[in-house]
């Protein structure tokens, strides 16, 4: 592909994108990627570009998550959807990114956006997403409480080191089962220990609505947060690559965003 052939396409695409969330009543922004400067910003995205101007810190946008919320608290507290697309700078390398931001978001909220989201990209790309995988930290938590554990524990379930905890728990322990089982079982081998809790209903839920004949739906407790301020249920999604196409999560306590891939595997 032609770079001109490509620029165009990335346009079209952002276009796109932005219309199809204007028409579901979300506000657009487009703000400047010089931002103020905060120690919290850097706790959140600790690869940003930071430097001094007249005795004032400054940072290149390197996620749009942390810029909306501070956009959000200082200009539209009454709004709780926005869309975006535009350019981020990470690992001293720049590229576009498209997405959305839910406040106060609520469990129809979550399955709303992620079923808008996962329709626009099977329009697109003219194919179905093949894979879901979703995780939420709280359900280590509640192993951890229930069975009386160590939080070490939570490393060798990240970490899938299936014989240290079978070396630990012994081999009828719930939570080696679950591990050492196949990936594709997890979600009814803890559906059936935590299947009236908060935290797995709302999975059970997720699930109705977006698993299919022809779509995987995967409970992975050993999958990670691909962001460190992510504090409740996250995933991604899946065309034909190793890369996703979507991902987000749950963060703030009742925030929820969503990141559209578009290069690398993406729609481009």
């Amino acid at each position: 592909m032609t770079n001109n052939k490509f620029i165009l396409q990335r346009l079209a695409l952002g276009q796109k994108y932005l219309e199809q969330l204007d028409d579901s009543g979300y506000t657009l922004v487009d703000m400047n990627m010089i931002e103020p400067f905060s120690i919290d910003d850097k706790y959140h995205h600790p690869t940003s570009v930071v430097f001094e101007r007249n005795n004032a810190m400054y940072a290149i946008r390197s996620d749009w998550t942390r810029t909306l919320l501070n956009f959000n608290s200082n200009f539209y507290s009454d709004d709780k959807r926005f869309g975006y697309f535009g350019p981020v700078v990470r690992e001293n390398e720049s590229f576009y990114q498209a997405g959305a931001e839910i406040y106060k978001a609520a469990e129809k909220d979550i399955i709303e956006a992620l079923l808008m989201h996962m329709n626009f990209v099977e329009e697109c790309a003219e194919t179905q997403i093949k894979t879901l995988v979703i995780n939420n930290d709280q359900l280590i938590d509640l192993f951890i409480e229930k069975y009386k554990l160590p939080d070490s524990v939570r490393q060798l379930i990240y970490t899938k080191n299936i014989s240290e905890l079978r070396q630990q728990l012994g081999k009828d322990h719930d939570l080696y089962k679950i591990m050492s089982a196949k990936v594709s079982d997890q979600f009814k081998m803890v559906s059936e220990i935590f299947g009236d809790t908060e935290v797995m209903q709302a999975i059970t839920h997720l699930k109705a609505k977006i698993s299919s004949q022809d779509r995987k739906f995967i409970l992975d407790l050993s999958f990670r947060s691909p962001q460190n301020y992510y504090n409740g249920l996250y995933f991604q999604a899946f065309l034909n690559s190793n890369s996703p196409i979507l991902s987000g999560g749950q963060y703030n306590s009742n925030a929820f965003g969503i990141a559209l891939n578009l290069t690398d595997g993406g729609l481009l």
